[in-house]
């Protein structure tokens, strides 16, 4: 008896540690898991620098344009614009930062890359490349930016690259760049992901940092102009045309510098790189308060209030469901309210909503409720004589006070 109870006991004993050893297990594998999900770690993502000057793709063409080497990527970047905000970009008035002339006709220069460049700007054709270009306006990026360059070589993957401020670039009409100017590579914005980590390889510049890589995005629609930072001498403002056309590359810009008085109310990155301290740009879907316009509904002075003003059908300047409590005032005999009682002469009846003049001869006192019924029998005990229309000599009762006709005779004897 001692013995079966033994054994029974070790069977239940050796079936709990193999459980605990089961969960052990599993629990191990999953702390060694090589997923960043299960580690807890966000995914990381590898950015390549590309200073100016420098260019990590196969390039379309020999540069047509000038990065600069002066600015330094300002602390207060590092988060998203809209590419039409203003001093998100810098410049020289009446200069352009790239050729549009010189990109054309490198692309023309090389049927196959000019083949690659069209299919990646989504235009359809090389024929389209010169109208396409020409809707382009040269700028300088003044931060660090997140773009993705590619290269002419057909089937390669973009570059993930973080372009150094000074960068020279052609923007289209929503302000988003579109081609770096230094090889004339076609680039796209792209921000890491959000459950993404970052990484940065290549060659470190002066004043780079992680967190003021700035990310553009476009606007939400197509813009005639966007206001620049002047470098390279007098530190002020200016507007751009977006797309302003021309391939010769030397055309006039039509660049206006801003008065203090014309500047815009937020900048981007204000107070930096010699940009005037203006409020910070609002952030890509906020809506900044001097912007919103209210609608007003101006009511006439002589409305009453909670009414709503009617369609005007008559020459009158005000509501003709409103009455004017001035007599002076009305410029018809009869008002629209049938309450309101005017002299008995000229009164309306107040089942008409239409002005009435004084009754003809043929028709019956106003009092009377039908007015296409012939004149009733006897009038009114109530309606004073004077109210008798004229013409109207019938009588169709004897009248009390005339004297009776021959054959009633007065009593008189046997």
């Amino acid at each position: 008896m001692r013995s079966s109870t033994w054994h029974l006991t070790s069977r239940r004993s050796a079936l709990v540690v193999g459980l605990v050893a089961v969960v052990a297990a599993v629990v191990v594998v999953g702390m060694v898991s090589p997923s960043g999900k299960a580690s807890g770690k966000a995914a990381a993502v590898e950015f390549r620098r590309e200073p100016v000057g420098k260019t990590s793709v196969p390039a379309f063409t020999r540069s047509v344009g000038q990065d600069r080497n002066d600015l330094e990527s300002p602390s207060n970047g590092g988060r998203a614009f809209l590419g039409n905000t203003p001093g998100l970009y810098a410049g020289a008035p009446d200069r352009q930062s790239c050729d549009r002339g010189e990109l054309i006709r490198g692309l023309q220069a090389d049927p196959k890359k000019a083949a690659t460049w069209s299919r990646i700007q989504h235009i359809g054709s090389t024929n389209a490349i010169a109208d396409y270009v020409d809707r382009l306006t040269g700028a300088v990026l003044r931060s660090d930016t997140y773009a993705k360059v590619y290269g002419s070589r057909p089937g390669a993957k973009p570059s993930s690259a973080v372009l150094q401020a000074g960068t020279a670039v052609f923007v289209n009409q929503r302000g988003e760049p579109v081609v770096k100017c230094n090889c004339g590579s076609p680039v796209r914005m792209a921000a890491p992901p959000q459950d993404s980590r970052p990484t940065f390889t290549g060659p470190e510049w002066s004043g780079f940092s992680k967190s003021t890589v700035t990310e553009i995005q476009p606007a939400s629609k197509a813009v005639k102009r966007v206001v620049m930072l002047a470098v390279g001498g007098k530190s002020e403002l200016f507007k751009r045309p977006l797309g302003d056309g021309g391939s010769g590359g030397d055309s006039p810009s039509e660049d206006t510098v801003l008065a203090k008085a014309d500047y815009p109310p937020y900048l981007a990155m204000p107070g930096e790189q010699g940009a005037p301290d203006l409020t910070e740009a609002p952030k890509p879907g906020e809506m900044p308060a001097d912007t919103i316009t209210p609608l007003e509904t101006k009511r006439p002075s002589g409305s009453p209030s909670g009414g709503m003003p009617d369609a005007q059908t008559s020459d009158q300047p005000t509501d003709p469901n409103q009455q004017p409590t001035d007599p002076g005032q009305q410029s018809q005999p009869q008002p629209s309210d049938p309450n309101q009682q005017q002299p008995p002469p000229s009164q309306p009846d107040p089942n008409q909503s239409q002005p009435q003049p004084p009754p003809p001869p043929n028709q019956p006192p106003p009092n009377q409720p039908p007015p296409n019924q012939p004149p009733p029998q006897q009038p009114p005990p109530n309606q004073p004589p004077p109210q008798q229309p004229p013409g109207q000599n019938q009588q169709p009762q004897p009248d009390p006070n005339q004297t009776q006709p021959p054959p009633q005779p007065p009593p008189s004897g046997p």
